[in-house]
């Protein structure tokens, strides 16, 4: 039995080696020397398209005879393409619409209702942990709360819900 155990481990390594021999073989390619020497034009048959047609200039009307030659304001001919709209949620770096790590906006400095860890412990004032990475918070009642490093520290639930994180399940 134990023979027959250790020919089987032998068995799996010799074909776990075989394995990885034939990926690094199949996965290497010869270089081509062919690749520098041609350019591609395109699908055979295929043609290039034309630039686009450029629009002539309106023919100025005549001057009346009586007048003399001033000249007819002619309005520019309008921009076929508008101007790109502004992105939404591009905003200044000192705005109030900075992203936080949980994907929501930001309040303005002062009226945030978290504040940093340090070293992963929280004050009293704030005793919800949050972890940002997970965005899951924990309470003190919670049985990993101990356990638990925080990013953020909330002073009560609803501030860590309404900032995006859900509640721990035990």
């Amino acid at each position: 039995m134990v023979r027959l155990l250790r020919r089987m481990v032998r068995l799996g390594l010799l074909a776990g080696a075989g394995a990885a021999l034939f990926k690094v073989v199949r996965g290497r390619k010869a270089p081509d020397p062919w690749a520098e020497s041609w350019v591609s034009t395109g699908a055979p048959g295929g043609t290039r398209p034309s630039p686009a047609p450029v629009p002539a200039a309106a023919p100025k009307p005549p001057a009346p005879a009586g007048m003399a030659t001033a000249e007819v304001a002619v309005p520019p001919p309008a921009d076929p393409k508008p101007p790109a709209p502004a992105r939404a949620g591009k905003s200044s770096k000192t705005g109030p619409a900075r992203k936080s790590p949980t994907g929501k906006a930001e309040e303005p400095p002062g009226q945030r209702l978290w504040v940093p860890a340090n070293d992963g412990v929280c004050p009293q004032s704030h005793p919800v942990k949050a972890k940002l990475s997970s965005k899951i918070f924990h309470t003190p009642s919670g049985r990993n709360y101990a356990r638990t490093k925080a990013d953020r520290c909330y002073p009560d639930e609803a501030s860590a819900q309404a900032d995006g994180l859900r509640p721990a399940q035990r």
